[in-house]
C-alpha cells in the first residue's frame, strides 16, 4: 500500500484486475468516483484535488487561461511515478508537472507577460499615430479649424 504521508483516510477501489484495493486518501483528494475508477485497473487509481483556475479579466468577461491541480497517481509505472505532481490544463490537455517544471512554466509565463507589455506599449503608438492622423485629415477638411477669428 502507497504511503500515508499526508493522508487522513483509507478507501476501498473495487478493480477488475486486482479486486478491491484499500489505499489512503490525501487530505487534498476530493474522493469522488470519477478520480477512483471503480471497476477500473488498479494503476488508474488516481487521487485529484479540485481545480485551482487561473483567469484573466477580458472586454468580454473573465475566461479561465489554465487550470491546475494535485495529482497522484499510487499504483502507475509512468513519470512522474508514485509521488504527487501537479497537472496543468493548457490548449485542452493535461501536462503533468514537478515543482521544477512549475517554476519553468510560471518563468515562461512572466515572459509573455513582459511581452504582451511591450505589445501594449505598441499598440499605444499606433493608436496614437492613428488619432494624430485623423485630427490632421479633419483639420483639412473643415478650413474654419485651427482659425481664430
Amino acid at each position: 500500500m502507497p504511503d500515508r504521508d499526508n493522508s487522513s483516510r483509507a478507501v476501498t477501489v473495487p478493480t477488475c484486475d486486482h479486486g478491491p484495493v484499500t489505499v489512503w486518501e490525501p487530505d487534498w483528494c476530493t474522493g469522488s468516483e470519477t478520480e477512483h475508477q471503480p471497476g477500473g485497473y488498479r494503476v488508474d487509481i488516481t487521487h485529484t484535488s479540485p481545480d485551482y483556475e487561473f483567469t484573466a479579466s477580458t472586454s468580454r468577461g473573465t475566461p479561465v487561461v489554465l487550470r491546475a491541480c494535485f495529482e497522484q497517481r499510487p499504483f502507475t509505472e509512468c513519470p512522474p511515478g508514485h509521488v504527487p505532481f501537479i497537472n496543468v490544463e493548457m490548449d485542452g490537455d493535461w501536462h503533468p508537472h514537478t515543482s521544477n517544471d512549475l517554476r519553468r512554466l510560471s518563468a515562461s509565463l512572466m515572459a509573455h507577460a513582459d511581452r504582451l507589455r511591450e505589445l501594449a506599449d505598441r499598440l499605444d503608438g499606433l493608436t496614437n499615430a492613428f488619432d494624430a492622423t485623423k485630427e490632421t485629415t479633419r483639420a483639412a477638411a473643415d478650413p474654419k479649424k485651427g482659425r481664430s477669428d
